[in-house]
């Protein structure tokens, strides 16, 4: 039969979850995870930053909507910096292993961040609406403020938001949990018990096998949260996930139908005046080509964010309703690793999309790409270059500039005389048998 101390393990294994301390008590896959993780983290907060900065400084990619694309960058550094590590740590290691008051912070800084980026995913729409119904009253109207007006509001909105969410905020908890040496043994160990009788292979990994109860600290939802668990849950993948989405499907859509109107009668509309467009046509030509680049791109943000983020969405709907109603899907609800595999899997797809936002409003415009080819000649111009490179360099650039100014010079001096030769009127023949000698030389001399 079984010993107490196997009994009282096997017990201790039963009544408290596992914790793992540091990395060396990961599996591979977890240690795998987590450098995929800092490869995603790294790039996002690089990315994002580039386009920060060629939003402020770069001239050929301004546009009216630099400044909200500025902002949802922002937010995506927000999120990557203050939610990505701390959440992808903390499902790895089983605890919060952070300061206990970060856990309310940071859990704020997300509702922030996702607030954040939706509003003005919603506000560039709006904007793009109003500039296709109303093409000639956006530019009577201030586009430095309307914007600021905007980028207000979005701010407000999202500290608005957090503030609601308050009450059902993640708190710091203290809780005991069970650290074992080696998991791998662990689970051999478990598997050699048949029968509640121990064979020399349960008796040898039992001493090999090393246990300890911790006390941990755990980033939960509070008590109040809890009770109602599911309706938060469902109430917050219709804030953050459905309504939204519904919102932006329904303006883009009646954009296209718009374009597509307007397209078959050639109209405009002004302050609810229908003004054809014929006086205007090569300027709306233009305006209509670059709108439709611009809503290209805005459909695209809006079709990544709804293909990365419904994974998680449906996975937290899913946890809630199968397993803490209580229905036959118990044994899929205590398969800790296969849930915390779904919920890695999840997660990666929404931080993907931090990352990815700036590739597709970004790095996919050729301005945007132009001005960071501006930007990094101005960085690198003058580094890893000896005197030699810079005296050869500019002989070229001396000999080419000669070269230049001496076709300009040349150029010039035929343009003149063509000009001059236009300019002058032409004279009447001269009869040279009727002049005498004196008088056909001051002709001939006043004639050259």
């Amino acid at each position: 039969m079984v010993n107490n101390s196997t009994l009282s393990f096997l017990d201790l294994a039963k009544a408290y979850a596992t914790t793992h301390m540091t990395l060396s008590d990961l599996y591979t896959y977890e240690v795998i995870i987590l450098l995929i993780y800092g490869v995603i983290i790294i790039f996002s907060f690089f990315t994002n930053s580039i386009a920060i900065i060629i939003f402020l400084i770069g001239r050929r990619s301004r546009s009216e909507l630099s400044p909200f694309l500025l902002n949802l960058s922002v937010f995506n550094i927000i999120m990557t910096v203050y939610c990505i590590p701390f959440t992808i740590t903390s499902v790895i290691f089983q605890r919060w292993i952070y300061a206990g008051e970060l856990c309310i912070v940071l859990d704020a800084f997300k509702t922030f961040s996702v607030s954040g980026v939706l509003l003005t995913l919603i506000t560039i729409a709006i904007d793009r609406y109003c500039a296709v119904k109303y093409p000639l009253a956006t530019k009577v109207y201030s586009v430095f403020k309307k914007n600021l007006i905007a980028l207000s509001v979005i701010w407000i909105l999202s500290l608005g938001l957090t503030i609601l969410r308050l009450p059902a905020r993640s708190i710091p908890i203290h809780e005991i949990r069970l650290w074992i040496n080696s998991r791998e043994l662990f689970s051999i160990y478990i598997d050699s018990l048949e029968n509640a009788t121990e064979t020399l292979e349960s008796i040898y990994l039992s001493k090999q096998l090393h246990y300890q109860l911790i006390d941990t600290i755990q980033c939960v939802p509070n008590t109040k949260a809890k009770s109602f668990e599911v309706r938060l849950t469902i109430l917050n993948s219709l804030q953050t996930y459905f309504f939204p989405l519904f919102i932006l499907a329904f303006v883009y859509l009646r954009i296209a139908a718009m374009l597509w109107q307007r397209s078959n009668d050639g109209h405009i509309e002004f302050n609810g005046t229908t003004v054809t467009n014929n006086l205007y046509t090569h300027e709306s030509v233009q305006f209509k080509k670059k709108l439709k680049q611009g809503l290209k791109m805005l459909v695209a943000v809006v079709i990544l964010y709804a293909v990365l983020w419904l994974p998680m969405n449906l996975f937290q709907l899913c946890l809630n309703l199968l397993c803490y109603i209580g229905t036959p899907y118990q044994d899929f609800c205590s398969n800790s690793t296969l849930l915390k595999l779904l919920y890695i899997s999840s997660h990666f797809l929404t931080v993907s999309n931090t990352a990815l936002n700036p590739i597709i409003y970004g790095f996919a415009n050729n301005r945007f790409r132009s001005d960071i080819r501006h930007l990094k000649r101005r960085i690198f111009h003058c580094q890893g270059r000896t005197s030699f490179y810079f005296l050869a360099k500019g002989s070229r650039r001396t000999s080419y500039t000669l070269e230049e100014r001496f076709r300009d010079v040349r150029n010039n001096q035929n343009s003149l005389k063509t000009n001059r030769n236009l300019s002058m009127p032409r004279q009447k023949p001269v009869n040279m048998n009727n002049l005498s000698t004196e008088d056909s030389l001051k002709n001939l001399r006043h004639s050259t």
